[in-house]
């Protein structure tokens, strides 16, 4: 079949390179435009942008691919059918029906789950044992078409959600493979999400990485892997004498015992108290500093039993 990719996130690339490998022939690739990143403000094209350029591929940067032009551009390129993949643009009528076999697209969850553009981020602040990936047809209503193919997988304690996401990407490339594969042979068979089995994974702000130190250890945890690498889980450590050092919690782990002093209080044992139990840091990162060992954190900042950590002040 003729393929029309619309990617832009890191979580599209695996699927990118999985079309490109299979009998499908990927005709256009449609991605948001370069953006500025980082503190010169330098624009930085996408993901996947840049994975087709490493493999002598154009792809298209689409500001709005339902604007006259967008359409104009995806009708010119033919496509039999539309995959989609961390996109970030909604896909609108005039462009999901161009293509005799519609539009699909991989979400990061085992939809009706976690309908939204952060799900692998919920997967973990919620506290969930088990995700997956879905390709669904797109429909107007977002995340809510019917469901082609799904996978799952189990979520390691210690993962992040950056390394989740990466996961789910490499187990999402052969789903959206697949599907094609069932479209092009005349086999897809979809069936409805069930509506009463709905939840939400809205975007994470801010506000979403405040630890708040009088929660259990494990939701704790949770927040801290969830929200890495943005917004990040912060903190302050506020020093016995005083000071005050901002820092953003990568990783961390359940502790054995109960909690010894005050909710975010360093025990003798570089344990952090919890409103229920204790945590292990395992990595964290100054403010302005690179991702570092708990260790040596504790030998280069100082950090020592009484030290405790608060939520920043302008929480």
């Amino acid at each position: 079949m003729r393929v029309v990719f619309c990617g832009s996130g890191h979580f599209a690339v695996p699927s990118l390179r999985a079309i490109l490998e299979s009998p499908h022939e990927l005709v256009g690739i449609l991605t948001q435009p370069a953006r500025p990143a980082g503190r010169g403000g330098h624009l930085r094209p996408t993901p996947v942008w840049q994975a087709a350029a490493q493999i002598g591929r154009e792809a298209i940067e689409c500001p709005d691919i339902n604007s006259p032009e967008g359409v104009a551009r995806v009708a010119s390129l033919r496509p039999d059918v539309i995959a989609v993949a961390d996109f970030g643009q909604l896909i609108r009528k005039a462009v999901r029906q161009m293509p005799p076999a519609g539009a699909f697209n991989l979400h990061g969850s085992l939809l009706p789950a976690l309908r939204g553009a952060a799900p692998v981020n919920w997967a973990i602040l919620r506290g969930l044992a088990v995700t997956g990936v879905t390709s669904f047809a797109l429909v107007a209503k977002m995340d809510a078409g019917e469901i082609y193919l799904q996978a799952s997988t189990q979520i390691d304690p210690q993962e992040t959600a950056q390394e989740l996401r990466d996961r789910l990407a490499q187990i999402g490339a052969p789903l959206t493979v697949q599907t094609l594969d069932l479209l092009a042979g005349g086999r897809a068979e979809r069936r409805a999400q069930d509506e009463s089995q709905v939840s939400l994974a809205p975007p994470l702000t801010k506000a979403d990485g405040h630890l708040d130190w009088s929660a259990d250890a494990q939701t704790l945890r949770n927040r801290i892997h969830g929200t890495w690498p943005w917004p990040g889980a912060r903190s302050v450590l506020v020093r016995r004498e005083g000071s005050r050092q901002p820092v953003l919690l990568a990783r961390a782990r359940l502790a054995e015992g109960q909690a010894r002093g005050s909710p975010g209080q360093i025990d003798a044992d570089g344990v952090v108290a919890a409103g229920a139990g204790r945590l292990s840091i395992l990595e964290l990162q100054p403010v302005g500093r690179r991702v570092m060992a708990w260790r040596d954190f504790v030998n280069g900042y100082r950090a020592a039993e009484g030290d405790r950590f608060e939520a920043p002040s302008d929480e």
